[in-house]
């Protein structure tokens, strides 16, 4: 049989997100069939071929550790160990030992028993204290001595220019010794309190603001020290601060406003609009728009980097800062419960995008929340918000075109995605009946009593924070960055539901996820969420989604005649009643200054009498089996996600990749390190 393809490369007929899927199981088999290890030997072959080195001494001890927790082992999951310490290589040891000696916050690891050294107190460092004892503790585990810096904070510290990296990695020259010139015992750190007796070490940490003779202008944008770390030719290199961004007296062009810098046309590196490659989604400097884009660019909660290269643990890392990657502190405590996530089937959970969270992200939010991320999710999932949108999109002003209520989002122009939901104005209706999306704390910068927000309230209500069980219940979710290393998307994918995930972060485990066959990776500016939803769910409206607090023909009497919707009480389904829509004398009370939204806050947890409250009775109307939509392949994703998870994500996994980590770090800082290998394998041929 011959399949004709098109254009773009893949079968004529066959939606994009079909083939993606096909091609990601296609990867996931390989990688099972070809690459997984069974044995120590093949571990160590695997190592040698990948690593071009002998794994480091404890290798044997790692792998048992590693086989008796029934790890699954494929030497491709440790890749981002290897990038992270490249360059490490090309620093003399005894600097690195005396800068991690002399830093603070740090742990120790001194005969098997672990320490924090910090000036202040720090949850996240004993978190990560907790977890290496948990690991030294082990009576199979042996980990030299070492001293470890930390990141503490939820943001990327190290932001070094391209070229330093480039040429302290192109420095490293791996080498293969014969096993007769290995050596197999570390050599400790029994001098470095010597060593480092006068030694100090100052990473020079930029802030926020620049700093005399410059301080006169204005803020330091965190791009300004992204874009050096980008490579050359990247389009974040090749392109501009958009400084006026950030000028103190708020002079910013249109050009640099938050709807003029999303994407007019489907996104560069992807598939007719679909994430390919999860790589350069999140890449940064792919996207230099982000700058004006994404809370951990536009305004970091505590800017403190450095451009100098120094070995630096931390959860954070965007693709091109340099931190040492390590599973995160929230993550290590949420692991704990992963086993009893739900044990709903996928029949059981509700045909709906469910998502509950506060702003993150991003400080002075009066200036600069139509920039961040989750408010324009929300506002993308808000059918009041998108039916302005729509009624929007044939206005003769190029600038609003699509142009959504709170300007946060704007719809693509031409309908890029073929959506069939935006043909006929449907759209508002359709996001109505698809999902169920509300912040829980708005993050207010002013002296506000409860949740609420004088510059937020006419744009956004709150929800009270949902049950984790009702979390449960859903069988669509979304994991955007929140500003710390959360551990969601692992809660998520262990719980059995369909994981979309927007991030600008590298993790730890990104190397043993696929794309399209254990989540859905969606591009940052949430361009394509739409077409991803309307694939899965399909297009189907029940009447009840057609009642929502209708907006549009206020707004074309007066930009603030507007309500969100807003509900009293939510059920334990998470299910909302509807309110009626705003009237006129209702809208006219808020333009005077007492918004309707500012003071209802959604309660999703305690039933109140408002029916339907049976939440088994509701849910089984929530599955519709929508004929145009896919949810076979829905279901194929999160049971696929579920089923990895719980092999390759589990406390047993963070451990066994801390283990690995930080045999190859202690053989980085000792002064024979080129000798230094794990060779036992050989010597018994």
């Amino acid at each position: 049989m011959i399949v004709k393809e098109g254009k773009a490369g893949f079968p004529e007929g066959v939606h994009p997100i079909e083939h993606l899927m096909s091609k990601a199981e296609g990867r996931f088999i390989q990688m099972m069939l070809v690459v997984q290890t069974d044995s120590l030997r093949d571990a160590a072959d695997a190592y040698r071929k990948k690593r071009g080195r002998h794994p480091p001494p404890g290798f044997d001890a790692w792998y048992k550790y590693a086989a008796s927790h029934e790890a699954v082992v494929i030497e491709d999951f440790w890749d981002q160990i290897y990038q992270d310490l490249a360059p490490f290589w090309s620093f003399e040891p005894v600097l690195l030992r005396k800068q991690g000696h002399v830093f603070s916050p740090k742990l120790s690891i001194r005969d098997a028993k672990v320490e924090a050294h910090a000036y202040n107190v720090y949850p996240k460092l004993d978190i990560w204290a907790d977890m290496l004892r948990t690991l030294v503790e082990n009576e199979n585990v042996t980990l030299p001595d070492m001293d470890i810096p930390f990141n503490v904070d939820d943001e990327p510290a190290l932001l070094v220019p391209w070229e330093t990296v480039d040429t302290a990695v192109s420095l490293a020259r791996p080498l293969l010794l014969d096993s007769t010139d290995v050596s197999t015992e570390y050599s400790g750190l029994e001098d470095v309190g010597t060593l480092a007796a006068d030694f100090t070490f100052d990473p020079e940490w930029l802030g926020a603001r620049l700093t005399h003779p410059d301080s006169h202008l204005g803020p330091r944008p965190l791009w300004s020290l992204v874009r050096p770390a980008c490579p050359p030719g990247s389009p974040a290199r090749s392109g501009h601060v958009f400084n006026d961004i950030w000028d103190p007296e708020g002079a910013t062009s249109e050009d640099h406003s938050a709807t003029a810098l999303l994407p007019l046309q489907l996104p560069e590196g992807t598939l007719k609009g679909y994430a390919e490659n999860w790589t350069r989604t999140i890449d940064a400097c792919q996207q230099p728009n982000l700058q004006g884009l994404h809370g951990a660019f536009v305004t970091p909660n505590a800017m403190k980097v450095a451009t100098k290269l120094f070995p630096l643990f931390g959860d954070t890392k965007l693709s091109m800062s340099s931190e040492i990657l390590i599973p995160g502190a929230t993550e290590w405590n949420r692991s704990a419960s992963l086993s009893s996530a739900s044990n709903d089937t996928w029949k059981d959970k509700a045909e709906k995008l469910y998502w509950r969270g506060p702003v993150t992200q991003g400080h002075d939010p009066a200036r600069y929340w139509q920039r961040f991320h989750r408010h324009r999710l929300v506002s993308m999932l808000n059918a009041t918000h998108v039916e302005i949108a729509e009624a929007s999109i044939h206005s003769g002003n190029e600038s609003s075109v699509g142009v959504g209520y709170a300007k946060t989002f704007k719809l693509l122009p031409a309908n890029e995605y073929h959506l069939k939901s935006q043909t006929g104005g449907q759209l508002a209706e359709w996001v109505n009946e698809e999902a169920n999306v509300a912040f829980v704390d708005l993050k207010c910068d002013m002296e506000v009593e409860g949740h609420g927000c004088p510059y937020l309230d006419e744009y956004f209500s709150i929800a009270k924070p949902s049950r984790e069980s009702n979390m449960y219940k859903y069988g669509i979710v979304v994991d955007a960055d929140s500003g710390d290393d959360g551990g969601d998307l692992i809660r998520s994918l262990a719980s059995g539901k369909v994981t979309m995930r927007a991030s600008v972060y590298r993790k730890w485990y990104d190397s043993r996820l696929v794309p399209w066959l254990h989540y859905v990776p969606i591009d940052n500016t949430f361009v394509d969420l739409y077409g991803i939803l309307e694939y899965f769910q399909g297009t189907q409206v029940s009447e009840e989604a057609r009642h929502f607090p209708h907006a549009v023909g206020e707004v074309q009497h007066h930009e603030h005649h507007f309500k969100t919707p807003t509900w009293e009480t939510e059920e334990d389904t998470g299910e909302h009643e509807h309110t009626e829509q705003t009237t006129d004398a209702e809208a006219d009370h808020q333009h005077h200054g007492s918004s309707l939204a500012s003071s209802t806050v959604l309660d999703v947890d305690a039933p109140t009498g408002n029916e339907p409250h049976d939440f088994e009775h509701t849910h089984a109307s929530l599955r519709k089996r929508d004929e145009h939509g896919h949810d076979a392949a829905a279901k194929k994703i999160a049971d696929e996600g579920r089923a990895w998870a719980e092999k390759v994500l589990r406390k047993e996994d963070m451990l066994i990749y801390v283990y690995r980590l930080l045999l190859e770090y202690a053989r980085i800082v000792d002064d024979r390190r080129e000798r230094l290998g794990w060779v036992m394998d050989l010597s018994n041929d």
